[in-house]
């Protein structure tokens, strides 16, 4: 019986984290399907899936242009370097700095990006210059 039990409750242990995890998916940098934020973008790049890549940006440089001209832009962009993320802060509630760090021919690079929830998804801010600095473009 005592077996049972403990069966049971590890069961019920099993589950329940899970399900906490589903509820987050889309709301921190951290909770992209078992991933980041950032590496979840580098897949849908990757795939080439711009149209459901671009939502999960915001800022100036989103709101300047239409959203066909911003897919575009992404379609072009150097995006397939090697990725690893190597802090994050938290800003405000709902609002956090992550730091990553980029390999190209074998040289390390440290950047940041800002992310925040917006209408329940976690998004990157964007301007120019963060456009630049992720995008390679000097």
């Amino acid at each position: 019986m005592f077996r049972f039990i403990l069966f049971i409750v590890f069961l019920l242990g099993a589950i329940f984290p899970s399900v906490a995890q589903d509820n987050c998916q889309l709301k921190n940098p951290l909770c992209f399907y078992n991933t980041d934020i950032f590496s979840y973008l580098q897949v849908l790049h990757k795939n080439q899936q711009y149209d459901q890549l671009s939502p999960f940006f915001y800022g100036p440089f989103c709101k300047q242009r239409k959203k066909a001209d911003l897919i575009d832009k992404l379609s072009d962009v150097n995006f397939g370097y090697a990725l690893k993320r190597v802090g994050i802060k938290e800003i405000e509630k709902n609002k956090w700095s992550v730091t990553y760090q980029r390999t190209i021919f074998g040289t390390n690079e440290n950047f940041k990006i800002e992310c925040a929830l917006i209408n329940d998804t976690c998004r990157v801010f964007i301007d120019q210059t963060q456009w630049n600095r992720i995008f390679m473009k000097r």
